[in-house]
């Protein structure tokens, strides 16, 4: 899965799966303040329906994401189901962390 930077620009999915399960992503560069990084992102995995599955979520339906909502405040985050704290990471690099994402979701990854 060799993707640059210039690929992940603008990238944005929605993927389904049939056992409820969902992919989001949504990667785009910035020059806004709130972003020093340079990159405003989301990557999510989660279920459409938390009251129908025994796989740990938070109350939204998040298993696993990666985003950096906050990050002029809060920096980079990462969020693991059960536990509704998320941890701070250090932020990789974007084609890093894309890849780690798909390395901690038990789905074929889906690239630009």
């Amino acid at each position: 899965m060799d993707v640059t930077a210039e690929e992940l620009e603008g990238y944005a999915i929605l993927q389904e799966y049939d056992d409820g399960t969902f992919v989001r992503i949504m990667i785009r560069r910035t020059t806004a303040d709130a972003y020093p990084s340079g990159w405003r992102y989301t990557m999510h995995y989660g279920v459409t329906d938390p009251e129908s599955t025994a796989v740990p979520t938070l109350a939204d339906g998040t298993i696993r994401r990666y985003d950096n909502a906050h990050e002029d405040t809060k920096g980079h985050e990462r969020h693991v189901a059960p536990d509704p704290q998320p941890e701070t990471i250090t932020f990789p690099g974007i084609v890093e962390l894309h890849a780690r994402f798909w390395d901690e979701v038990p789905k074929p990854a889906i690239t630009p």
